[in-house]
């Protein structure tokens, strides 16, 4: 209760001291002379000009840009390490052992599969 009562009490406070920062700033205007006047008229226009010229840089853009470079880094970055390193066995090596019917050599699977494995690798 008490809380409400401070916050109410601040509220009030800030009201009163926005009006009088307006009515200070309403009457220093009003004592001003014409060349400043002028000036700040044309520099309300500048700004508002400049406010009206489409940006290169919109934040609304460059969030858009930020995000879909980011959604394409992760979606290759999952393809490239989902992607399983299958080495293709090369079929003509152990085609050749077969047509040269060395019957001893298919006795011995395990030495055929290491002699592929070292011809593969160099």
């Amino acid at each position: 209760m008490n809380r409400r009562m401070n916050d109410t009490h601040d509220t009030d406070v800030n009201k009163v001291l926005q009006q009088s920062v307006i009515d200070a700033l309403d009457d220093s205007i009003e004592h001003l002379d014409a060349y400043t006047l002028s000036r700040l008229n044309q520099a309300r226009h500048r700004a508002l000009a400049q406010a009206e010229k489409p940006r290169l840089f919109n934040p609304q853009w460059l969030k858009a840009a930020t995000f879909a470079v980011l959604l394409a880094t992760v979606i290759n970055g999952w393809l490239f390490f989902s992607t399983p390193n299958i080495q293709h066995m090369n079929t003509d090596d152990f085609e050749l052992i077969v047509a040269n019917e060395d019957f001893e050599l298919l006795q011995d699977l395990d030495f055929v599969a290491w002699m592929i494995e070292q011809e593969h690798a160099s």
